[in-house]
């Protein structure tokens, strides 16, 4: 995954808060199985730790790309 410019920008910023929306709601629900619960959180945080990497990666381009200007 590589955000490449604004729209896929906007579209990633909009994926990490569904993915913190998701990721605070299975924290807090009850579950019946404690170790799928585990594993789930755990690849959530994963995914949203690649958004927000992709994010501050574009940032910087960003910057970077202004800045030559």
């Amino acid at each position: 995954m590589s955000v490449e410019n604004r729209r896929q920008f906007e579209n990633a910023q909009l994926k990490v808060q569904e993915l913190e929306q998701l990721y605070a709601q299975t924290s807090q629900a009850a579950s019946t199985d404690e170790h799928i619960r585990e594993l789930t959180l755990r690849s959530l945080k994963k995914r949203l730790n690649q958004f927000q990497e992709e994010i501050a990666r574009f940032e910087t381009r960003a910057r970077q790309a202004t800045r030559d200007a």
